[in-house]
């Protein structure tokens, strides 16, 4: 196949244009990882790079960009985004992690600052296992298990656990944390032992939000990784009275929460035992994780 010599800006400055035209802000960045993907680049390209390339890959660069200006994430076109220090797969089972969520990772790190600690940590709801897979790379000595009421999302984490090549003690466990006693179940896996830390990104958009949220997010992220039912609390409401029975005395639970629901859920955990630690804001200044530990 006959390649030809072309700097990155004559390539993409067209679909740039396109995107920019479409109200994109990362048009160039956007642009540019997709044809590093075409390209089989493992960096994204510069603007001023010279590559080699075929029509048929131009053809294919083309058509990524296509599915950008419908509206899908660069993530979802690829099926990778990175997060905290890695990049982790995805796919339509799994939600698209956010950078927000790595206030949950900065969290943790601050209340376990020794690094050496065999810790036992619960990912609940763990999607593409982001933030247990992160734990672990920071924790080495630590346990992860991983709970989700997909399949399939469990196995987008076994992927990324090979993947990275993080080889701690891992486990996989098919739960639902609506049924009546999903706690007895998780600690009968277990063996009984509890965890140091629970960590947990639950649903919380209210139901009839959703189809006010961006089409990156309401078309393209599972519902079930969004609904949080009418008010957007189903989720805590289940989890939260059970948490108390799942960890150690000294453990502290992690919780993102959405957008003016600290309030709301720190009365949840208060109600249920649970002693308020404090809260976290994220990088536009709004409180994005609640601390909880035993009282």
């Amino acid at each position: 196949m006959n390649k030809k010599k072309i700097d990155v800006y004559s390539l993409i400055k067209l679909e740039v244009e396109k995107l920019k035209k479409l109200g994109f802000k990362t048009a160039s960045l956007d642009c540019r990882m997709l044809l590093s993907q075409i390209l089989k680049k493992t960096n994204t390209v510069y603007t001023h790079q010279e590559v080699y390339i075929s029509q048929n890959q131009i053809l294919k660069f083309q058509t990524l960009v296509k599915q950008r200006q419908k509206g899908k994430p660069v993530s979802r076109i690829l099926n990778r985004r990175n997060f905290w220090k890695r990049e982790f797969i995805l796919d339509e089972h799994t939600l698209d992690p956010r950078p927000d969520s790595e206030i949950l990772i900065e969290a943790v790190l601050r209340h376990f600052p020794e690094k050496n600690q065999s810790l036992k940590i619960l990912d609940l709801g763990s999607g593409s296992g982001c933030l247990g897979l992160s734990l672990l790379e920071e924790y080495e000595n630590a346990q992860i298990t991983f709970v989700d009421t997909s399949k399939k999302s469990l196995k987008v984490v076994k992927r990324n656990s090979l993947l990275l090549r993080l080889k701690g003690k891992l486990k996989y466990i098919n739960l639902d944390w609506h049924s009546y006693d999903w706690d007895t179940t998780l600690l009968n896996f277990e063996e009984k032992t509890k965890f140091d830390i629970i960590v947990t990104n639950p649903p919380y958009i209210p139901s009839n939000e959703i189809k006010f949220l961006e089409i990156g997010v309401k078309d393209y992220d599972p519902t079930l990784a969004l609904d949080g039912g009418n008010d957007g609390l189903d989720a805590y409401r289940s989890i939260i009275p059970r948490l108390k029975n799942l960890l150690k005395p000294e453990g502290k639970i992690f919780v993102e929460i959405g957008k003016g629901q600290e309030d709301l859920v720190k009365k949840i955990g208060l109600q249920n035992k649970l002693l308020f630690v404090e809260f976290k804001k994220d990088l536009l200044n709004i409180i994005r994780v609640i601390v909880f530990c035993m009282k």
